[in-house]
């Protein structure tokens, strides 16, 4: 028994269509989740680091209003700079993540909207290729 070329193209098309939900399901999904654990962790470093500057300040204008030595003073700020610094760097590498991961997931949405459609169309191509056909030749 010998496929048509119909037949071919509905085959492909159905192959198409299963790539793009394996795409779906194995890549672009867990891709989505990532992106968002991460957006969660960069709101979680940036309500703790507005804490943390605030926690300092306040500490900072305690040791002043106690007259406080500046030695002790300077101690706080500069641990107050340290702290910040280390979620400015946390910060600087998530977004570095963000950009360059959205874009990429962007890039396989499209590509698996692509195969989807392609799918789709070759697929109900050769279904109604084969439906046409076998009505011809029921009318035979």
């Amino acid at each position: 028994m010998r496929l048509k070329l119909y037949q071919y193209g509905e085959l492909v098309g159905i192959v198409l269509l299963l790539g793009s939900t394996a795409a779906q399901m194995f890549y672009l999904e867990p891709l989505k989740r990532e992106i968002e654990w991460r957006l969660v962790a960069f709101n979680t470093q940036q309500s703790a680091q507005i804490q943390l500057g605030a926690m300092f300040d306040n500490q900072v204008v305690l040791l002043k209003r106690l007259n406080a030595p500046a030695d002790e003073i300077a101690a706080a700020e500069a641990k107050r700079q340290t702290l910040i610094g280390q979620y400015k760097n946390s910060d600087a590498n998530i977004s570095d993540f963000m950009i360059e991961k959205e874009r990429v997931e962007s890039y396989i949405e499209l590509i698996v909207i692509g195969l989807f459609a392609l799918g789709s169309v070759l697929a109900g191509l050769g279904r109604t290729l084969e439906m046409l056909s076998a009505r011809r030749a029921a009318g035979e």
